[in-house]
C-alpha cells in the first residue's frame, strides 16, 4: 500500500480517536485498520501510538506526523476546490474563524476598505476560540483566524501568529444582582456565583479563554454560543457575564453594570494566525494584510490614551 494512503489513514484514526470510528470511516475492517498503522509504524520505523490507553494517545512522533498529515490533506482540498473554481468559474471564497472579541465590532470596522476592492468574494465567518482554530487552520476548514495567541508552548509551527492588539475580560452583571455596586469583588465571592459562560459555535470540548478565575462547572447556570443571548440573560438572572473589552459598550448600553474586582484582570494578545500557503491567492494575502497594517491604529489607540 502507497505511504500517502497509511498516513491519511492515520490521520483519520487520530481524528476519530477509537480504532472502531476510523474503520468504520474509512469502511475498513478495524484489524485491517490495526494493521495499516503497523505497517506504517514499521515503514516509518518510529512508534506513533503510545500503547494502553482506551483513547487514542500520540508519540511524539506521532504528534508531528499527524500535524503533516493535516497539512497534505489541506493541499489536497486546495487542489480539488481550485479546479472545481476552474471548471464552474465559482466566485472564490475567503473562510475566517473569529472570537467574540473581533466578530462583534472590530472586525466588520476593518473591513470596509477590503469589501470595496474584492465585491465578488464570498466571506465565511465563523466563531471559534484559539485551540479550534489552529487545529482548523491546520486542516484547511478555515483560510484565517483571529483570536487569542496561544502562549508560545501551546502554538503550532506551521501556524503564523501575529499579535495585533491586546484586550482583556470584563465581569458584567445585572442592576438587580447582589455584587451590583459592592465596590471591589473578590475571587472568593466570583466562586460562589453563578455564571453564564459565552462559548463558540465550533467549541467540541470544553476551553476556557484567559480568564480572570476558574469557573467551578457545579456554577456555570448558562451555556450559550451567542453575546445576544448571553446578555440577555445576564439582565433577565443573578449570573454573572464575562466579555471582552471591545463589548463594553454593547453590555453597559443594554442595562448590564460592570463590576470591579479587588485583582487585576490579566490583558492577553488576540491577533491573526494563517499557514503560508493561503499567500498565494490575490484576495486572501489582501485581508492578512488588511489586518497586519490595522495594527498601527490600534498601536495610535494606545498612545493617544496615555
Amino acid at each position: 500500500m502507497l505511504l500517502h494512503k497509511l498516513i491519511f489513514q492515520f490521520k483519520v484514526l487520530v481524528d476519530k480517536e477509537t480504532f472502531t470510528a476510523a474503520a468504520k470511516s474509512l469502511f475498513i475492517s478495524q484489524p485491517t485498520l490495526t494493521q495499516n498503522i503497523q505497517r506504517l509504524e514499521t515503514e516509518l520505523q518510529i512508534p506513533l501510538l503510545i500503547r494502553g490507553s482506551k483513547k487514542i494517545s500520540l508519540t511524539v512522533y506521532g504528534e508531528t506526523l499527524y500535524q503533516h498529515a493535516c497539512l497534505l490533506d489541506r493541499n489536497y482540498q486546495q487542489a480539488l476546490l481550485d479546479i472545481d473554481n476552474i471548471k464552474n468559474s465559482q466566485r472564490q471564497t475567503l473562510v475566517i474563524e473569529c472570537g467574540h472579541a473581533w466578530s462583534h465590532g472590530v472586525l466588520f470596522n476593518l473591513m470596509n476598505e477590503y469589501m470595496a476592492l474584492y465585491p465578488h468574494i464570498r466571506m465565511v465567518i465563523k466563531n471559534s476560540n484559539t485551540v479550534m482554530a489552529q487545529q482548523h487552520l491546520l486542516k484547511g476548514e478555515c483560510d484565517l483566524a483571529l483570536s487569542a495567541i496561544p502562549e508560545p508552548d501551546k502554538r503550532i509551527s506551521h501556524i503564523n501568529h501575529i499579535p495585533i492588539f491586546s484586550t482583556r475580560f470584563m465581569l458584567f452583571c445585572a442592576s438587580s444582582h447582589p455584587l451590583a455596586g459592592k465596590g471591589k469583588i473578590t475571587a472568593r465571592q466570583l466562586n460562589a456565583s453563578e455564571w453564564i459562560v459565552l462559548n463558540h459555535e465550533s467549541e467540541a470540548e470544553g476551553f476556557n479563554d484567559p480568564l480572570i478565575c476558574h469557573i467551578p462547572p457545579a456554577k456555570v447556570r448558562f451555556e450559550v454560543f451567542s453575546v445576544s443571548s448571553a446578555i440577555n440573560l445576564a439582565i433577565r438572572s443573578h449570573a454573572i457575564l464575562a466579555l471582552p473589552v471591545q463589548l463594553e459598550k454593547d453590555a453597559v448600553s443594554r442595562g448590564l453594570l460592570s463590576l470591579e474586582t479587588d485583582f487585576e484582570i490579566p490583558q492577553f494578545q488576540t491577533g491573526i494566525m494563517f499557514i503560508d500557503d493561503v499567500l498565494k491567492y490575490e484576495h486572501k494575502k489582501a485581508f492578512i494584510d488588511t489586518i497586519v497594517s490595522s495594527k498601527r491604529l490600534f498601536s495610535e489607540e494606545r498612545t493617544g490614551a496615555c
